[in-house]
């Protein structure tokens, strides 16, 4: 499951599965289950990774928070403009609101804080 998760680009989907894990975590759902606690634990971390499409986009939000060019998605993601501009799709597709201010992407601060949970 962690890797049809991290390959796979449906925002939506992947972004309620980390909310709920990371609230769960924090909670101390799993205290008494070691090995789902493991298991949890894992899956976020892979989430998180910049290995996943997940992990990208969820730097790309920090990214955007305070303000970031095309170049500099591109080149601190490591990938080329076109998936920078597939992943601003997926973020639009989300619900989540881009505004381009001269040749800067920003992201409401509110959807960032709510990410890093």
């Amino acid at each position: 499951m962690a890797n049809q998760l991290s390959s796979r680009s449906d925002l939506t989907e992947t972004l309620a599965i980390h909310i709920a894990l990371k609230a769960a975590r924090k909670t101390g759902k799993f205290k008494e289950h070691a090995a789902v606690k493991k298991a949890a634990d894992r899956l976020c971390s892979e989430l998180e990774s910049g290995r996943s499409i997940y992990g990208r986009q969820l730097k790309m939000i920090g990214l955007m928070e305070k303000g970031a060019s095309l170049v500099d998605l591109s080149r601190k993601l490591r990938c080329s403009r076109r998936t920078v501009f597939r992943y601003l799709n997926h973020l639009e597709d989300a619900g989540i609101h881009l505004k381009l201010e001269g040749v800067k992407y920003h992201v409401d601060r509110g959807v960032a804080r709510m990410l890093r949970g």
